[in-house]
């Protein structure tokens, strides 16, 4: 039995609806386009318009992708696939643009995708791992309050040494859990299922968990973050169930049960 997730779905479940639905259309165009030519009208069989629609598409989630993540990437590569798009019909428009244009086209998208293959691999990962980190958070919270607020959550103690913490935190960045963060005597652990890690120059424009030299541990969720649940959950029992998780995933790490932290995340529903 499936279970309503708690969490805004993502941009990624909107391609695959967007392009069948458009091949669909497309079906219905080419059936209503020969239609019309055997009633005499001369107009190409292709279906156009579901094509010029699918371009349109992708080059506008670019740029919402854009405005969302601040990575470059996404618009140029949503460009790329919508002018792709665009040219799989254009010879019948235009007889000048042969199909060489159209290949050459693809072979474009695929170049730019195996060239910034890391950074769409590593922005993928990090929203994805972000969304994991905020379902494991709030499984077993039902209460509902007033909402956000931009005050960090103080989460008591930690107990584990400096290098015990280095260590979780050079773990968590390289398994694209958590981009990593040494300042102000503070390791923070930032995610953030809203901006690209990649773009963000400082922990405090997303969200994060910091640990001091103390073992202090403060929760900051932004409200952007926070807004992507379904409802409005208690504030501070998110961030200190979230607190919690990562409490957990720094015991697993010191007992030398890393991939522990690997398994729970993906379990994540």
């Amino acid at each position: 039995m499936f279970t309503r997730s708690k969490l805004r779905g993502t941009y990624g479940r909107i391609y695959p609806v967007a392009v069948l639905s458009t091949y669909m259309l497309g079906i219905i165009e080419f059936m209503i386009r020969n239609n019309l030519r055997d009633e005499g009208m001369d107009i190409p069989r292709a279906p156009l318009y579901s094509a010029c629609l699918l371009a349109v598409f992708f080059i506008v989630m670019g740029f919402i992708q854009l405005c969302r993540y601040k990575l470059w990437t996404n618009l140029i590569l949503g460009i790329l696939m919508g002018t792709g798009s665009f040219l799989s019909m254009a010879h019948y428009v235009f007889p000048f643009i042969g199909m060489e244009v159209y290949v050459c086209s693809i072979l474009a998208v695929i170049l730019y995708i195996i060239i910034q293959w890391r950074v769409l691999y590593s922005h993928e990962k990090f929203e994805a791992n972000a969304r994991r980190l905020f379902k494991l958070a709030a499984e077993l919270i039902d209460e509902q309050s007033d909402g956000f607020t931009e005050r960090p959550y103080s989460a008591g103690q930690v107990e584990a040494d400096r290098d015990e913490l280095l260590g979780f935190a050079r773990f968590l960045n390289g398994k694209l859990v958590a981009r990593s963060y040494y300042m102000d005597h503070n390791i923070y652990l930032a995610f953030s299922m809203n901006k690209s890690l990649l773009k963000v120059n400082h922990p405090s424009e997303v969200s994060y968990v910091a640990i001091n030299d103390a073992g202090e541990l403060t929760v900051r969720i932004s409200e952007e973050d926070y807004r992507r649940y379904r409802t409005t959950l208690s504030f501070d029992q998110v961030c200190a169930s979230l607190a919690k998780v990562f409490i957990r995933f720094l015991d697993y790490y010191c007992v030398g049960n890393e991939m522990r932290i690997i398994t729970e995340l993906k379990t994540a529903r």
